[in-house]
This record gives structure tokens, sequence and C-alpha cells, in this order.
């Protein structure tokens, strides 16, 4: 019986309600942390954190049900953890710092394993100074598909194609010395030996005083403040996959084909995206699909958000898509740059007709 117990505890914490863990596809990632320079433009490289060496970082696209198995190796000297932006699963998957799990240190791994539910557009980003983070490249699309296939968006609005785009913004400057300050606050952890506590969490805190937190972080010596303020980053350049516009991933269809977009904004600041030539739908928020579809041509997507848009072109030729926040539209202040993409309607006849300037 007592071998028994830690069984049935393990069934339970990969038990989702309403999922059957029955014949479960499992899918399988490796994701390396590294530091390294990123180029965002041919003339502009930022010292970035990579996953693979990519940003964003590898897309998990799996069916609702399905077990995402995710090993993290840290390779770099500072503390992550992953954390699954919406999704609902066993807490000691939920790539919390300190509150799930300790911090994945330098030349340390750790696998995540979990039921991919629910189903919707969700995403994954580090949890460990997580402002620092997230600006620094460590994040990427986490797409469940629906189990029920009348439950699917694609199949509901006949979609021809789907895409991912996933927005960041970055300060280059502030992001260069970004770097150093987390290593600074890796070393105030060592130094301090400031540990936290785990406790109970039935309403008591993680440190039961707060003369313990200042004794517990100046054990050492170390006395505050134990770090100078971050400043401000200042955001320059707004990034769709990793670039700024005319880096930005464009899409290609014709008059009567239906484009599904996965909106993700893994950023710090909002953006508001006007489509030019067209309306779309609103079809699902957060992952979670709308009872009653919302009609635009602008949409704002808000830090931590996502919105799945269907849109249905009438009207061949190239049209802009940019932030209307113009700010957002810039690269370093020039326009145009940032948050802005095309999209290419062709007619009847597949061609799509260009610009030229004359």
């Amino acid at each position: 019986m007592r071998r028994l117990i830690p069984i049935l505890f393990i069934c339970f914490c990969l038990a989702i309600p309403s999922v059957s863990t029955g014949a479960q596809k499992v899918h399988k990632y490796t994701f390396n942390i590294t530091i390294g320079k990123w180029k965002i433009l041919p003339d502009v490289a930022v010292k970035s954190l990579m996953i693979n060496n990519q940003i964003p970082g590898p897309k998990i696209e799996v069916t609702e049900g399905d077990i995402v198995e995710v090993k993290v190796i840290n390779n770099t000297p500072l503390p992550h953890t992953i954390h699954w932006h919406g999704l609902e699963l066993a807490n000691n998957q939920d790539g919390v710092p300190y509150v799930t799990q300790d911090p994945i240190k330098k030349g340390e791994s750790f696998t995540y394993r979990f039921v991919a539910y629910p189903a919707g557009t969700r995403f994954w980003h580090c949890h460990w100074s997580t402002l620092l983070h997230i600006s620094g490249g460590m994040y990427g699309p986490l797409i469940i598909h629906p189990k029920d296939s009348s439950k699917d968006l694609n199949k509901i609005y006949n979609v021809s194609q789907d895409r991912t785009f996933v927005i960041d913004s970055i300060d280059p400057e502030w992001q260069e010395k970004m770097l150093t300050m987390m290593e600074k606050m890796h070393a105030m952890e060592e130094k301090a030996n400031a540990k936290m506590k785990m406790h109970k969490m039935s309403g008591e805190r993680l440190f039961s005083s707060p003369e313990e937190f200042v004794n517990a972080v100046e054990k050492e010596g170390y006395k505050s403040p134990y770090l100078e303020p971050l400043p401000k980053p200042t955001y320059k350049y707004h990034l769709i996959n990793g670039h700024p516009y005319p880096l930005t991933p464009s899409i290609k269809t014709k008059v009567g084909e239906t484009v599904r977009l996965w909106l993700i904004n893994a950023g710090n600041i909002p953006h508001y995206l006007h489509f030019h030539g067209m309306q779309f739908l609103v079809v699902a928020v957060d992952g979670n699909t709308l009872v009653n579809p919302i009609e635009l041509n602008t949409v704002p997507i808000f830090p931590g958000q996502t919105k799945d848009l269907t849109l249905q072109p009438k009207i061949p030729g190239w049209w802009a898509v940019h932030d209307h926040a113009e700010w957002g539209s810039t690269n370093n202040g020039h326009f145009p740059g940032g948050t802005m993409f095309l999209i290419g309607v062709a007619d009847k006849k597949g061609k799509i007709a260009d610009y030229t300037p004359k």
C-alpha cells in the first residue's frame, strides 16, 4: 500500500479535468539557454538570452491532452525557470521560482512534464527576473489545438493558412547593461545566501517577518541597498518574431481565402495593430474562444495577452499592418519600422500588383 500511494500521486499530478490521460502522445523538446548576440537588423546586434540560438524560442504546437516534456539546460551564469502562460497544469510544473520550484542554476537542468490543457493560443516565458529575461528573448509560442474537432477554429472558419506572430519590444543599450545587472543580482543571492524558505501556502508569507528577510540578505554583511535601482528601458525597437520591419514576416494570400493570425504579446508594452484595406474578426482572446466574435480593423494587444484573428481580404494588393501608436512603427525613432508587416492579396489570376516608385 505504501508503494501504491506515490504512484497514485504521480497519476493525479498528470491528470487534468476533462482530458483523458490514456494513450497520450508525448512531445519532447530540449531548451538550451545561452547568452549571445542576436542580430535584429543587419547593423543592430543585441546581447540577448537565447534558447537554441533563436528568438523567439522554439514553437510548441500540440493537441489538447498530449503530454509535453521539455528539458531545460542552463548554460548561463543566471538562474531561470520556464512558465507555461495560460495553462492549467500540476502546480510543481508552473515554473515560478521559490513558489513551485528552485530556479535552474548554472550548469543545471530541469525537465518539465505536463498535459497540454486547455486548448488555445498560449505562450511560454522565463519567470526569473521576468522583465529582464523576457526582454532578453526568453519566450516562445505554445499552440494547443482542441481535441474536439468541432471546436477547431480552423475548420469553423475554413482557414486556408495560419500564422504565428510574437511581439516584443527592446532597448539595445539597456539590454547590454541588463546582463551585467542580472549577474549582480545572482551574486547578491550567492553572497547573502538569501535562499527563500518554503512555507505551507495557507495564508503564511514566504518570510515570517520583514526582519527575517533583512537578516537573510544581510547575513554576510551585504547591506541594503542591495543593488542600484534598475534604469527604466526606453523601448526603441519593436519586434515581430525577433525582428522589426522591414525584416518582419509578410503574409501572402488571395481574395476569398481566410487567414488565421495567432497574435502573442510577450513584451512589456501594449500595441495597437491597424489593418489597412480590410476588416477582421477577433475569434479568441487569451486562448479562449469568443462566443460572439468582434469585427474590427484595429486591435489592441496588451502585455501577456494573446488574440486570434481571422481575416478574409476582398481587395487585391499589398496592404500595410502597423502599430497605430506611431512610436511602435519606428526603428529607434525612424519610420517605417517596428511592429509593421505586409499582407499581399492576389487577384483571381493569382497576381499581386506591386507598387513601383516613380
